[in-house]
């Protein structure tokens, strides 16, 4: 029988705490890195962040490939429904495909800001970029329409027709 003992030092335990962090980082990035599908990879993305000024969420917007006038066109304290109906359900779905679900922020009261989007694909004009936030996070993300029959889609998406566009 072979017997070791060491002397428990606090360089051993970083030593083993780093190979450890390293250990799952590099599982995780194997089991998660090598995606085939990038599609069912964008879904699962979240967007959620915390943006805590304007030139932040207009960095944020931008980034996604939106020209917008950086002065909010309206900021308005909004209330999420206690319970959602079919439309609240629909723009909950819309929400869910961005990495978002306004489902734990039902009956909280949130920060809307809305600003104008000045390229939108489709030519239209009255497009807005809305943002709703919870303590600085971002919780719901659409571009709309201001038209009656207008639109409404996911902030990642930039194509006309509100349909991801084919690569």
């Amino acid at each position: 029988m072979v017997m070791y003992t060491t002397k428990l030092t606090k360089r051993k335990i970083a030593v083993g705490l780093i190979t450890l962090c390293a250990v799952i980082v590099g599982t995780g990035c194997w089991i998660f890195g090598g995606r085939a599908d990038t599609a069912s990879a964008v879904a699962e993305t979240s967007i959620s962040c915390k943006l805590k000024n304007n030139e932040e969420r207009v960095a944020f917007l931008r980034g996604y490939g939106w020209e917008i006038d950086p002065s909010p066109a309206a900021e308005q304290e909004v209330r999420i429904p206690d319970t959602f109906d079919a439309a609240y359900e629909s723009y909950n779905e819309l929400q869910k495909t961005q990495g978002l679900d306004l489902t734990k922020y039902q009956g909280r009261k949130c920060k809307l800001y809305v600003y104008r989007v000045q390229n939108d694909p489709s030519g239209e004009q009255g497009v807005t970029a809305n943002l709703v936030f919870y303590r600085d996070r971002l919780i719901a993300a659409d571009i709309c329409s201001e038209n009656a029959d207008g639109f409404v889609r996911a902030i990642t998406d930039r194509s006309p027709n509100g349909q991801p566009e084919e690569e």
